[in-house]
């Protein structure tokens, strides 16, 4: 009978910075593990349980052969990504996103992000967004506060009509000279959206253009696209006082630059301001 001991065994251990690491957190001796790899020792009953129980395996999965190993490993959560698990695609993003973060370090601070509202579209929703590394990567932040900026406020300023709140945390990178931000909406997690922008072709970042597609926060979510726009504040910024400037504008409202709005479209305009596709039933 074949033994696919050691080959899952060093699956498991690549998701690790190095063996030694491994050892140490085991408390084993790193020579013996080195011997496991290669096959040539096998560890015992005791052993067999404190290596399992450390990478959250049964003993009868690491005995399985390497292929059905592998799919079983993949299931596992709280692992790592390791290029030998990860499909291709998303090895070779997240390599090039990693690749990238000198390039990319201008970017970071926070912006408004100006566009059509999917579900609302004669208004224009104005959310906040932060850009920053984190963990080798570049990461963002955004909100979205789905609140009508011309509803009536209290005597603090403060509207009084209810405010629905979305948070998405994504990923930028740099592909074909086009700034690409992909995120997930981070509560239901059942959204994604997908940002190419036009990078600055000045040393200064003011404002970035671009193209959003998502989905509408209704049950149909059906797919949409409109214009976006980035206005970067700054590295630092009060955020109550930020927050409170987000929310639905009309589009000749004051919280809509007119540059912003001249690049999203006006209604009634010779372009579209959004783009929407509805499924089509299968007779």
């Amino acid at each position: 009978m074949r033994d696919y001991f050691p080959k899952n065994l060093r699956l498991l251990c690549s998701y690790h910075s190095s063996v030694s690491q491994v050892a140490r957190q085991l408390r084993m001796n790193r020579q013996q593990i080195m011997k496991y790899l290669a096959g040539a020792a096998h560890p015992s009953a005791r052993s067999m349980r404190r290596l399992c129980d450390f990478f959250g395996v049964d003993e009868h999965e690491i005995l399985m052969p390497d292929d059905q190993f592998r799919d079983i490993v993949r299931l596992k959560p709280g692992l790592p990504l390791n290029s030998g698990l990860t499909p291709p695609l998303l090895s070779a993003l997240l390599k090039a996103a990693a690749g990238q973060i000198n390039q990319l370090k201008s970017y970071e601070g926070y912006y408004y992000e100006f566009r059509y509202s999917f579900t609302t579209p004669r208004l224009v929703l104005k959310s906040l967004l932060h850009i920053q590394e984190d963990n080798g990567l570049m990461m963002y932040k955004s909100i979205e506060r789905l609140r009508d900026q011309r509803a009536p406020a209290n005597q603090d300023g403060v509207t009084t009509s209810g405010v629905d709140v979305f948070k998405y945390t994504g990923i930028l990178l740099m592909i074909g000279h086009r700034i690409h931000m992909l995120d997930q909406e981070g509560v239901l997690g059942q959204e994604l959206s997908h940002m190419i922008l036009f990078p600055p072709y000045r040393n200064r970042i003011c404002t970035l253009n671009g193209m959003k597609m998502g989905v509408t926060a209704t049950a149909a979510h059906e797919p949409v696209a409109s214009r976006v726009v980035l206005e970067k504040i700054g590295r630092s910024v009060d955020l109550r006082a930020t927050m409170q400037r987000c929310g639905l504008y009309g589009p000749h409202d004051d919280g809509v630059p007119p540059s912003v709005l001249c690049y999203l479209g006006q209604h009634g305009g010779s372009d579209p301001i959004l783009f929407r596709s509805e499924a089509v039933s299968q007779s």
